[in-house]
């Protein structure tokens, strides 16, 4: 059986409400804003309310409401200040989820102190589901916490005298309650649905906006975006160590000149197959034609040396065959380490030197004319 691994599945959870909210943040404003403005009503009505005595029971009432209003506006708060990117998704996300718990919270109390003074709680119900259903997107998480509430309700006045789930009518009560749950929490694994497929498109968009789609090596967008990380890294004095290892495919152009560009082309593709198998925890890149780059780090930094070896002996020189045609296998390799006060491109530029150096020597071992 595959093991599930809970922390990337929150992650991905996080992630995919943080699409959920961009989509529809307009809306959670909306109905927080309503939810906010039920509250004040609330506070108002009970406090003129011929009912209000002034007991214990009135008073948790009015800060119920108080309390309702509140967290409605500190989420409004949340909501905006993602829109303009002063909290995080992430953040976002479980405030999200602290504010629907806390809903649900408030509306398993009050319904049950209504049940206590024989109303029925399908209001309350009501803003459980609508409050769960749009601002979280798990399902599983809305079905738990959704399903808990209202077996509290449901048992808490079965097992007393109230008579919403008494009486002529409590199987009328039951099935509404049931039928309603079932339709919501049906709605809600549907948006669901609809949201991950919508995440993985998204996904798979910025994957491949970062991917060389002849090698499946990272590509040169990617390469620039990982030199800027490094520079602001160097600059803050906080880069760990690394290497740059250039590469470049010799003899390509002959082979193309000699069998044509689907020739050349395999050498490439048969390049960017090794390079993982050889540097397994750096970042790999083809950023361009015949050359290929490797930030290296972690335990490929630490056996760099090992490595290299490694490289020398699969890739510097051999002779491989493709559609009935054999071709020259031949890689030429230059590394340098980062050293105190450099900066990336002087890294790069020893890397460069050296790689054309290695160039040189294996033409001359192995007579190979051209690039």
């Amino acid at each position: 059986m595959k093991k599930i691994d809970i922390k990337k599945q929150r992650l991905i959870g996080m992630e995919i409400i943080g699409l959920h909210t961009e989509k529809y943040r307009t809306l959670m404003i909306v109905l927080a804003s309503l939810l906010m403005s039920l509250g004040i009503f609330l506070c108002v009505y009970w406090n003129y309310d011929e009912n209000f005595a002034g007991e214990i029971l009135d008073y948790v009432y009015l800060y119920g409401y108080i309390f309702f209003a509140a967290i409605s506006l500190i989420l409004i708060v949340l909501l905006i200040l993602n829109r303009f990117k002063k909290v995080g998704t992430k953040a976002l996300a479980i405030s999200i989820h602290i504010y629907v718990a806390l809903i649900i919270a408030w509306a398993v109390v009050t319904s049950v102190m209504d049940l206590g003074l024989g109303q029925p709680p399908m209001f309350y119900l009501m803003i459980i589901t609508a409050v769960a259903g749009l601002f979280v997107v798990e399902p599983f998480f809305f079905t738990i916490i959704s399903l808990a509430a209202f077996s509290v309700i449901m048992i808490f006045s079965t097992t007393t005298d109230y008579q919403f789930f008494q009486g002529a009518f409590r199987y009328e009560n039951y099935i509404n309650i049931i039928v309603f749950t079932i339709i919501v929490i049906a709605s809600c694994f549907k948006q669901f649905t609809v949201t991950y497929q919508e995440y993985k498109a998204q996904k798979r968009l910025e994957e491949m906006s970062f991917i060389d789609e002849l090698t499946g090596l990272l590509n040169e967008r990617s390469y620039v975006e990982a030199v800027d990380e490094i520079n602001h890294h160097i600059s803050e004095n906080k880069m760990e160590d690394f290497a740059v290892v250039l590469m470049d495919v010799n003899n390509l152009k002959n082979t193309n000149d000699a069998y044509g560009h689907r020739y050349g082309c395999h050498l490439v593709v048969k390049c960017g197959e090794d390079l993982p198998g050889i540097f397994p925890s750096s970042k790999l890149f083809h950023v361009g034609g015949d050359e290929f780059l490797a930030i290296v780090t972690g335990e490929d930094y630490i056996h760099l040396d090992e490595r290299i070896k490694v490289f020398e002996q699969m890739l510097t020189y051999s002779h491989i065959e493709y559609d009935k045609k054999e071709l020259i296998y031949s890689v030429a390799i230059g590394f340098s380490k980062f050293e105190k006060g450099d900066q990336f491109k002087d890294v790069l530029q020893r890397a460069d030197k050296a790689m054309y150096e290695n160039k040189a020597q294996v033409k001359e071992k192995y007579h190979i004319g051209g690039r």
